[in-house]
């Protein structure tokens, strides 16, 4: 079983590949996970996360992702991540910046809960 800091790596990874987020959230979800976007919603499992992905991707234009890793850290079971997600429309044009601070908490392999924390308002203005 990889250690909890390459799961989130993976995991990660996957969202620039095409229909990538959908893959790594097969792959890395639990019925249960918890994924919190403080300030917007909360969900729990695969199915309320996709849904909250569609229809973040339908407000924004978003076609694709690019992540830049700045720094990754482990604590036992827990990975904090500070990254500037990229949110990009079908042309590849970057439609929002956004940087962000995120904890996973990682059993068995796969992410039992997931919370970013960023500016909702920067992200509300594009970035």
């Amino acid at each position: 079983m990889a250690a909890p800091m390459q799961t989130v790596t993976d995991f990660i990874a996957l969202w620039e590949q095409p229909d990538g987020f959908a893959r790594a959230v097969e792959r890395f979800f639990t019925p249960s996970t918890v994924w919190e976007n403080h300030g917007l919603l909360t969900t729990t499992g695969m199915d309320e996360a996709m849904d909250f992905y569609r229809q973040f991707s339908a407000q924004t234009g978003m076609a694709a992702m690019k992540i830049d890793m700045l720094a990754i850290a482990e604590s036992g079971s827990k990975v904090l991540t500070e990254r500037i997600d990229w949110i990009l429309d079908a042309k590849g044009a970057v439609v929002v910046k956004v940087p962000v601070m995120g904890v996973f908490e990682i059993a068995h392999g796969r992410i039992a809960a997931w919370r970013d924390y960023f500016d909702t308002a920067a992200l509300a203005a594009g970035g």
